[in-house]
């Protein structure tokens, strides 16, 4: 933005000596049009840079991360190395096309190569393609994936939970263009996450040493009426109730493309997670303020072994089939504060309690499943939660932005 100015202030100070060319002779001795060429030469390339300097806080340059994105051309899946991002359209490399792979999973399409030969075809390679963000499909597919919940510490704070707990997601990825058809009853929350995924299935934590990893930008959108209707309220940690309030068509918008970078540790760091709705910021964060790292995640998750730890529509399920963790699927590792729920207030709660004594809710319920059913009925009049019309946008640094229209 600065050199952009500086251009300009150059280009108008050139113009005023074209205009009053007796003030230009104390600076140049050539003819008044060799100035507004000046002019426009300074302009220009100021505005170049401002452009290059944006696209640079978009994408991350092939030798420190490789971007890809998924698209379908007739009938077959293609992987694009993207080199560049304007929000709206993506250009880059059709690395199936260069290698002869049309894998469904970008890894498998990269399968096998260095990191550094995957960078040279970015820049050898003739394949130049350009694609807007509609013509993406999800940047990873798959209807079955991991998800962390309570893993920001303020999250925590704001849903009255205090430690991290696993539970799976069953629904399919859709594309970072995305339309999420509303039900009447939901209560409909977001949740920016990161995601992460591996190219092969690890079964230990050494394993992600030396290993690529894919990095993505999901929104883990949630049903809470369902959540609360199901859940435990006494041992939330159990997981039960969230797969089914968030495994509903929709739920699952990935970003544009996945990011695999050269070095993930240090990648992770430099990630800075937002959601708004309506173009108004409500969640922010950074994923180097998970409360369990990558490392942690995956020993938490390999230390169950995909045993039946979690409930969907009311019978134990598996964490993950087998005992490693299944290659390209998703972990969903967390979402920072913002979100529309909050815990019921310590008023709330003691409120609650006297009207289930003095009004004998204790001869048809007990306790806590009365007070989370009369939490319920409030939250229902909570008009924070998304509803038809409303806009979401969901963006990771680098990992580029999910644009979500609640439809009726």
């Amino acid at each position: 933005m600065n050199k952009t100015l500086i251009g300009l202030a150059i280009g108008g100070l050139l113009g005023i000596f074209d205009i009053f060319p007796a003030h230009s002779r104390f600076l140049f001795a050539s003819d008044t049009k060799d100035y507004m060429h000046l002019a426009e030469i300074a302009i220009d390339t100021a505005a170049q840079i401002s452009v290059f300097e944006k696209a640079g806080k978009i994408l991350k340059a092939p030798e420190d991360a490789l971007t890809l994105a998924r698209f379908d051309k007739g009938g077959q899946v293609h992987t694009l190395a993207v080199l560049e991002d304007d929000g709206e359209t993506i250009k880059g490399i059709d690395l199936s096309a260069e290698l002869g792979r049309y894998d469904q999973n970008s890894f498998d399409v990269i399968k096998g190569l260095e990191f550094d030969h995957i960078v040279e075809l970015t820049h050898t390679s003739t394949r130049h393609v350009s694609l807007k963000y509609t013509d993406l499909l999800p940047s990873v597919g798959g209807d079955t994936h991991l998800a962390i919940g309570i893993n920001y510490a303020e999250h925590g704070k704001e849903t009255g939970q205090v430690r991290p707990f696993m539970f799976p997601k069953y629904v399919r990825t859709d594309p970072a263009v995305h339309e999420l058809k509303y039900t009447k009853g939901w209560l409909l929350d977001h949740e920016v996450e990161l995601g992460i995924v591996f190219p092969k299935a690890v079964c230990s934590a050494a394993e992600l040493k030396g290993m690529m990893i894919g990095f993505l930008v999901v929104n883990d959108f949630t049903d809470r009426a369902t959540l609360m209707r199901k859940m435990d309220s006494q041992n939330v940690a159990s997981g039960k109730g969230f797969p089914d309030g968030k495994s509903k068509e929709g739920f699952l918008p990935t970003g544009p493309y996945m990011v695999v970078p050269r070095d993930w540790r240090a990648f992770v760091n430099e990630l800075n997670l937002s959601l708004s709705v309506n173009g108004q910021q409500r969640q922010h964060g950074s994923a180097k303020d998970m409360v369990w790292d990558i490392n942690k995640i995956i020993e938490e998750s390999l230390s169950v072994k995909g045993e039946k730890k979690s409930y969907y529509q009311d019978k134990m399920v598996n964490l993950f089939e087998g005992s490693c963790i299944p290659a390209n699927s998703i972990i969903i590792t967390g979402t920072p504060a913002g979100v529309v729920f909050n815990a019921p207030s310590k008023g709330f709660i003691m409120g609650t309690v006297f009207k289930y004594i003095f009004t004998g809710g204790f001869f048809s319920s007990k306790m806590h499943p009365y007070i989370l059913q009369q939490y319920l009925k409030e939250e229902m009049k909570n008009t924070r939660y998304l509803k038809p019309g409303d806009q979401v946008e969901t963006t990771i640094s680098y990992l580029g932005t999910i644009k979500t229209e609640i439809n009726e």
